[in-house]
């Protein structure tokens, strides 16, 4: 079994003692089960490192650091940015945790014209929890972030890189050379819409952003289902995997 993973900002070093958030040390002792002494593994800024972990009189969590690790993997060699309509429920606790595992380092929830779900803080928070947890659980090397909810047009704008767009009346075979063009670039957006799909103006918004509007196959994906589906659609024909 490998060792419990946690992220911490500060930067590391070895005999460094890096404090652990509240949230870990009760996740650490409570759930887990540490005790002092045992081994975990803490990750700063793309570098993991060797620790053991001590509670202190108070039950705060320290990580005392041993080494940094030799770990390879972990991570797309492009920084991808999910951009996912907002969807009712629970469904946006799913795409996060998926597209995490897949590799995103980055998820932008965007308010939709045809979406009519609400995000607070309280979502919020719970996105980045979840985000946190898949993190730890597939090894990442970075703990991907989550944004404030915005508008698609606001969102599209701020993309730096190539924008990929899952559009249902985009034709066959669009999805592969859009990839093509998009691999040399140091960060890539998809984007996936609501449950009704986009309205023609934020399609124009898109377009205007210079987005690749791609087909993910002849069936109609749920829009929970489209990102992950995308993420991994775009790690295997760009050659990560």
């Amino acid at each position: 079994m490998s060792a419990p993973r946690f992220f911490v900002v500060e930067r590391c070093a070895a005999g460094a003692r890096i404090a652990l958030s509240a949230g870990d040390a009760h996740h650490a002792f409570s759930v887990l089960r540490l005790r002092d002494g045992d081994e975990i593994v803490i990750v700063s800024a793309g570098t993991a490192w060797n620790a053991t972990i001590a509670k202190d009189g108070k039950g705060r969590a320290h990580a005392i650091v041993a080494g940094a690790r030799d770990e390879r993997g972990g991570e797309l060699p492009v920084e991808v940015t999910v951009l996912q309509a907002l969807v009712k429920g629970t469904k946006f606790d799913d795409v996060v945790e998926k597209v995490v595992e897949l590799g995103a380092r980055r998820i932008v929830p965007v308010r939709c014209e045809r979406s009519y779900a609400q995000a607070g803080e309280a979502k919020l928070a719970r996105w980045r929890r979840i985000a946190r947890a898949a993190a730890a659980q597939s090894r990442r090397r970075f703990l991907p972030t989550v944004d404030q909810p915005t508008s698609l047009s606001d969102a599209v704008q701020a993309v730096g890189g190539s924008l990929l767009v899952a559009y249902e009346n985009a034709e066959a075979g669009t999805f592969d050379p859009a990839v093509e063009r998009a691999r040399q670039s140091p960060s890539i957006a998809i984007a996936v819409g609501p449950e009704g799909g986009f309205s023609s103006a934020e399609i124009d918004a898109a377009r205007a952003a210079g987005a690749a509007f791609v087909s993910l196959g002849p069936s109609i994906l749920r829009t929970e289902t489209a990102a992950a589906a995308m993420l991994a659609a775009l790690a295997a024909t760009a050659g990560w995997w």
